[in-house]
């Protein structure tokens, strides 16, 4: 069974630092352009995602 909760933060973190990186990867196949140009857009989208994470919004113990 699924759940039906929301996703948690780090869940939506985690799913954004994939999308980015896949959307790198669809940017260069859909549009020719070199993967060496598309990886470090993608990379910029993860980082933001991880510095969000653990600096902005740091986990805390609940």
């Amino acid at each position: 069974m699924l759940p039906v909760d929301a996703p948690a933060r780090p869940d939506v973190l985690l799913a954004l630092i994939a999308v980015g990186l896949l959307g790198a990867a669809a940017a260069s196949l859909a549009w020719g352009l070199p993967f060496r140009v598309t990886a470090p857009a993608g990379s910029v989208v993860g980082t933001v995602a991880i510095a969000d994470g653990v600096f902005r919004n740091p986990p805390t113990d609940e």
